[in-house]
This record gives C-alpha cells, sequence and structure tokens, in this order.
C-alpha cells in the first residue's frame, strides 16, 4: 500500500515539475531579453544564502539567524557609501576581500569620489557579478564629514517603530484545554503561554553617530498576560541598547546589550560570523570591535558597557558583561555537597514550560576584558584579555568524549591576532591561549595574482583541551575544540561570462566527539560554475561531497562500530530577472548517502519562485512553491526562504510533499508600511508533524507572520 502511494504522489511531482520547468523555459532569457530596458539587472545575494543553508545543515539543534537577519537588514536601511573613505566602513561589506577594498580606496584617494555605479567596472576586482551583489547594500552620494553633535543628533534623527505577530495555524499538543488535574501530573507536556509570538523593536537613529533601541520579544508558548499571579506579565525578553560612534577620540561606545568581536573569532567573538560556502572563499574577519545587539536572539550577546578609543594608530577597548543565562541547574548526588551545579548551558531562549522556567536565568555570567589594535598601513595586529566566570559550578561529565575539556567555572582567555598586507596578498592569523588549558591556533592567507582569480587557505588547531563559549572561530564544529584542519579554496573567472569556485576542506578530530567513539577524520569537497547569461541574471551548477565519521551498531556486539558517513549534493540554480518587475529563482538539489550498514538513501528539492515588484508601485510579491521527497532525515535538504524583517526561515526538507510561502510587503504611507506571509508545508508519508507539545495531529503545517513598520 505505501509503496503504491509512494509511486502516486512520485508521479504527481513528476507532472507538477514538468509543469514548473514549462514556465522556466516560456520564461527563458531569450524569449524576453529584447523587450526589456539595459538597466535591469539580478542583483541575489545567494553566496549568503547558501552559507546560512550550510549552517544550519551542520547544526545539531535549532539555531537563531536572527544576528544575521540585523546584519543584512542593516546594511539595506544604512547603506555603504562608497566614497566614505573609510576602511572600517568598506569592511561592512563582508562579500569584498581585501584586493577590492584596497583598489576602491586606492581609485577614490586619486580621482576623487565616485559619481556613477558604472565607474566600479574600470576598477581592479570590480566585475559585473560583483556590483550585482554588493548593489542593494552601497549608495553613492557625496561624502561630507560632520562632527557629531548631539542637538542635531536630537533633531534629526530617525525612529523606527516594528511590530511583528507569528503563529502556527494547526493547534498543537501543548496548547489543548486540560483538567487542571492532568496539567499538574505532566506539567512539561504543556505550554504555560498560548501559540501567539509577539515581537516589538524601536530605535531611534541619527546617521552612523547615535543608535538608541529597545526590544520585547515572546516566543509561542511562553505567557504575556497571565491570569496566574505567579508568571510574570508582559514579554519574556527584553533588551535596551544605545551606540555611539565616531565622536572625537571616542571611536565606539555601548551600554546595554551590545556584541564583542576581535580578531578571528577565536579570542572573543559574540553574535553570527560566516563560514564556508560554494561560490566563495574564506576571507579575514574584519571585526568591528563593538555593534548594538537589537535582535531576539537570547543567548549570544553582552550586557553591561564597553567603549573603543581611537588614539593615533592603536584602538583601546575594554568591555564589562553582567548578565544571567539559561541553564539546567541540577544537585550532586553526594552527602558531601549540597550545592547546586550546572549541567548545561540552554541557548533557546524558550521559557515555555515549568522546566523551562526554571532554567531561565539560573546561573550567573561575568564577562570582562579588552584589546588593544594597531593599525598600520600594511600591518595590524591585536592583544586580546578575557575572563569570564560563572556563580555556580560546573558538572564534571563521565562522557569519555569530555575528559580533557576543562571546567567552565572560571576560564581567563589570552589572544594575539594580526594580518598583514602586501599587495594583493595577505596573512592572517589568531593564536588564543586558555588558563591552565590548550592553545589554539588559526593561519590564514587569501592572495589575489589577478583580479580575476583568489586564493585561500586556512588552517586551524583546535586541541581537545581548548573550549570557549565566546568564539566563532572558522571550522568544521562549532565549537572550535578538538579539531585540526586545511582549507583551500578558490574563484576565478577565466571568461567573461563564467565564475568558477571549488575548496576542499580536510579535518581530523584527535580525540573522542558526540556520537563518535573513537578519534576521527572528515572531507568535504565543492565545485561551483556559474554561467552569466546577462546582466539580468545567471546560471549556477554545483556538486559537494561531505565524508563525516559516525558510530553504528552491530547485532550482538557490546561496543559500537566506526564508519564513514559519504554525502553528496548536486544543484542546479537559476537566479534571473525576466523582466523589470519579474524576478526568478529556480533549483534542482539532488542528494544521495551511503552510511555502513544501511541502504543507499537519497532526496530531492525542487522549487520555483517568483518576486513581483511592478515599476514605480508601493507593493511587492514573493512566492515560491517546492517538492521534496527524501528517504529520511539524513538526506534532509535545505532551502534560504525571504522572510519579514528581523525573521529567519531555513526549512529542513525531509520525507515526502510540498510547500509554498508567500511575502507581500506594501508601503501604506510615506511613514508606514506592512508586511505579510503565509507558509505551509504539507506531508503525504504521515498523518502527525513532529512529537510533544509542538505535535500537529494532522498532515499539515501553516505558519502565518505580520510586521507593521512606523518611520518617522
Amino acid at each position: 500500500m505505501r509503496k503504491s502511494c509512494n509511486l502516486k504522489f512520485q508521479i504527481l511531482m513528476v507532472k507538477r515539475y514538468n509543469c514548473l520547468i514549462s514556465v522556466l523555459f516560456l520564461l527563458f532569457p531569450g524569449r524576453v531579453a529584447a523587450q526589456e530596458p539595459d538597466t535591469t539587472k539580478y542583483t541575489g545575494a545567494e553566496g549568503i544564502e547558501q552559507q546560512i543553508e550550510n549552517m544550519a545543515e551542520r547544526s545539531d539543534s535549532e539555531f537563531d539567524y536572527t544576528d544575521w537577519v540585523e546584519e543584512t537588514n542593516l546594511l539595506r536601511q544604512r547603506p555603504v557609501n562608497l566614497n566614505c573613505g573609510d576602511e572600517n566602513e568598506l569592511r561592512r561589506l563582508f562579500f569584498l576581500n581585501e584586493l577590492q577594498i584596497a583598489n576602491l580606496l586606492d581609485y577614490t584617494t586619486k580621482y576623487g569620489q565616485l559619481a556613477s555605479i558604472y565607474e566600479l567596472g574600470v576598477i581592479e576586482g570590480f566585475n559585473e557579478k560583483v556590483v550585482s551583489q554588493i548593489l542593494p547594500f552601497i549608495s553613492l552620494s557625496p561624502y561630507i564629514a560632520e562632527k557629531f553633535s548631539l542637538t542635531r543628533a536630537l533633531k534629526y534623527g530617525n525612529t523606527d517603530i516594528m511590530l511583528r505577530y507569528q503563529r502556527v495555524l494547526q493547534e498543537q499538543n501543548g496548547y489543548v484545554n486540560v483538567s487542571d488535574s492532568m496539567r499538574l501530573a505532566t506539567p512539561n507536556n504543556y505550554y504555560v503561554g498560548n501559540q501567539n509570538s509577539l515581537f516589538l523593536r524601536v530605535q531611534y537613529s541619527y546617521k552612523d553617530y547615535l543608535k538608541f533601541g529597545f526590544v520585547g520579544d515572546k516566543d509561542a508558548g511562553e505567557s504575556f498576560l497571565p491570569k496566574s499571579d505567579t508568571l510574570p506579565k508582559g514579554f519574556d525578553f527584553y533588551s535596551v541598547h544605545l551606540f555611539l560612534k565616531n565622536i572625537g577620540i571616542l571611536k565606539q561606545l555601548a551600554i546595554g546589550d551590545y556584541h564583542v568581536q576581535f580578531g578571528q573569532g577565536l579570542t572573543m567573538w559574540s553574535g553570527f560570523s560566516v563560514g564556508k560556502a560554494a561560490g566563495s572563499v574564506v576571507m579575514r574577519k574584519r571585526a568591528p570591535a563593538l555593534r548594538p545587539h537589537a535582535s531576539s536572539n537570547e543567548y549570544a550577546f553582552m550586557r553591561g558597557t564597553a567603549a573603543t578609543f581611537a588614539l593615533g594608530k592603536f584602538d583601546i577597548t575594554a568591555y564589562y558583561s553582567n548578565r544571567r543565562l539559561d541553564a539546567n541547574v541540577v544537585k550532586p548526588d553526594t552527602a558531601q555537597s549540597s550545592e547546586e551545579m550546572v549541567s548545561a548551558l540552554q541557548e533557546t531562549g524558550y521559557h515555555r514550560t515549568p522546566a523551562e522556567l526554571a532554567d531561565k536565568g539560573a546561573i550567573h555570567e561575568v564577562a570582562e576584558g579588552g584589546h588593544i589594535a594597531f593599525n598600520g598601513q600594511h600591518l595590524r595586529a591585536g592583544f586580546t584579555l578575557n575572563h569570564v566566570d560563572y556563580d555556580k559550578a560546573f558538572e564534571t561529565s563521565d562522557a569519555l568524549y569530555k575528559k580533557f575539556l576543562p571546567v567552565f567555572n572560571s576560564s581567563a582567555y589570552l589572544g594575539l591576532d594580526y594580518s598583514y598586507n602586501y599587495k594583493s596578498l595577505t596573512l592572517y592569523g589568531e593564536a588564543s591561549k586558555q588558563s591552565d588549558a590548550g592553545l589554539a591556533v588559526l593561519q590564514g592567507l587569501s592572495f589575489s595574482p589577478d583580479p580575476r582569480m583568489a586564493f585561500a587557505m586556512v588552517y586551524r588547531n583546535y586541541p581537545k583541551n581548548y573550549a570557549n563559549n565566546f568564539n566563532a572561530a572558522f571550522g568544521e564544529s562549532s565549537n572550535s575544540t578538538n579539531e585540526k584542519g586545511l582549507y583551500v579554496g578558490m574563484v576565478a573567472t577565466p571568461f567573461t561570462k563564467i565564475t568558477l569556485s571549488a575548496y576542499a576542506d580536510m579535518f581530523k578530530y584527535e580525540w573522542l566527539r558526540y556520537q563518535v567513539d573513537a578519534p576521527s577524520q572528515g572531507r568535504e569537497y565543492s565545485v561551483q560554475a556559474v554561467y552569466n547569461l546577462s546582466r539580468r541574471g545567471d546560471l549556477v551548477l554545483g556538486y559537494r561531497r561531505m565524508e563525516n565519521p559516525l558510530n553504528y551498531a552491530v547485532a550482538y556486539e557490546k561496543m559500537n562500530q566506526f564508519g564513514e558517513s559519504k554525502r553528496d549534493y548536486y544543484r542546479m540554480q537559476l537566479n534571473y530577472q525576466a523582466l523589470p518587475w519579474l524576478k526568478l529563482q529556480s533549483r534542482i538539489e539532488i542528494t544521495k548517502r551511503e552510511a555502513p550498514l544501511k541502504n543507499k538513501e537519497a532526496g530531492y528539492l525542487i522549487y520555483q519562485g517568483f518576486q513581483i515588484k511592478p515599476l514605480e508601485k508601493n507593493w511587492s510579491w514573493s512566492f515560491r512553491y517546492s517538492l521534496f521527497d527524501t528517504d529520511s532525515y539524513d538526506t534532509r535538504l535545505y532551502a534560504f526562504e525571504q522572510d519579514v524583517p528581523y525573521s529567519f526561515s531555513v526549512p529542513a526538507f525531509s520525507g515526502q510533499g510540498s510547500r509554498f510561502y508567500i511575502l507581500f510587503s506594501s508601503d501604506l504611507t510615506k511613514n508606514m508600511s506592512v508586511i505579510l506571509r503565509l507558509s505551509q508545508t504539507y506531508y503525504s508519508d504521515r498523518n502527525v508533524i513532529s512529537s510533544g507539545p509542538d505535535q500537529i495531529n494532522g498532515n499539515y503545517k501553516s505558519d502565518v507572520k505580520a510586521v507593521l513598520k512606523l518611520s518617522f
């Protein structure tokens, strides 16, 4: 019966896919190119989207990408002025490499400020693809430096207010009405609040000099206006930030919630950091030192105060953070001690059940330190000191893979980072020493012998006894411990319309890991070709292979056996501005997996997206329809989706079914806009979605989001 249903489903999907392909070919470049003005170009950010998809794939748990959403929204709201002549400001365009930034600064110094976007074409390193990528995030207005004036900032600043509402339309088990006796018997099976999710953000800003904001967030399942007096009223999470910049020698001042980012992310880095992805090479992190935290991420930020002072060629930063973190607290099972201990920190920010509420703010964290940076013409060097202290001891784990990890109770880190650039060559790196523990090292190189070619190499050695909660260094795993590896990548444009990219990442773990009961190694390879169809779009062909270690069980064997999981990914994607008001995005992705004692598995994802924005209109539509069929969760596929501001969607497609989303945006008035989003996933291979309190008894899951934005 199941085989018959699967066959019918596959036939249905093939028919639908044929329809999508037919539509695609009807809109192919040859049919529409002559009807459009030459000024229309495709301006996608598929490189960033691929990085997010790769990060979601590697994460074992749900990850909050709102920090990344915040970064891209800030770039759109406050584009980088290419005429500013400020290298640190240009570094906000993390698409650009060292050679491109240096050549841009050299051009504006010699010939004056840019008057047209077409001038970028004569600067080495800026081809049509690069210009299309940065176009949504830049401006070319005449740049006039001004001194900060508080009176002018308070008089001419802008206020932005955003309110977001979100909920799942289907009823989930955690929200059903049950008797009080049943809730008392199994309290963690039911949520204390309703299904509504609310987010409020208010921010006042004046250019790049002043930002002051407030954030309130309530996740689905958390209480807002509870009837019980034992639960607090209002938002579950509050955040406030004040950020000042470039006021005399005061380069940056952060009060409230903020991020600290130094060097290559090995010693001290809070917040989001990009990694490896097809179509680009890993570059030196260009840390801003401090930046405000204005998202709903409840874990990865600092709370306190920090400042950076510019003294000649030196930048001196000091910070202090004092906050409470969610943690699972346990009592020792011994008569000798009655003190509570922490078994693990909780990063989700969810407080929906009695157990999650008990973890809220259960541990007190104090982080303090500083950074001294020298900024020379070719050489930059930095020295970082970071100290972290917790008011509760961390429980010692009996797990063998944690045997060498130091206890987090109180740790100090000493880091040294540098970068040296000479013409088209950049060397950079960082070393970090943990008190009474390991020394972690990262060394990178990037080289552009020609504007049409770039090479990159990154070596890292993170010992098994190095552990740091404040790091985001490059690596295969997210915790920068027990990993040694070498990454080599390149991007080349051998012909005007063709861009080739490839990377190989070889890594090994010298000690055991979670669910890997032996020292092991892995590899990842990627090759991608981008064919520029015209100024309006491109065709992407990509292949990626991942080889990762894993345990597997053999019948009648007491110990796990050790093997390797091999996964192959094949992707074809079309990004095309078919008409001045119509943008298309199509993808076909296939994955195959082999693992010991398991049958070969496969899966595929097909989608067709449309973005409609009529010229001289104040509204736009985005729509995507996806079909997927995978043999198991191990062959799941990820796809980044457009979403409302300060929210994200990177669903994992596994099983059989379809999904669509519709996004509508409209400016109701000059100062008011609304964004609406509806998404729905349909599964043909199950009648129950998820489990526990999130379980839906059915095969549909629908999400609705609505955003109201006010600006004045």
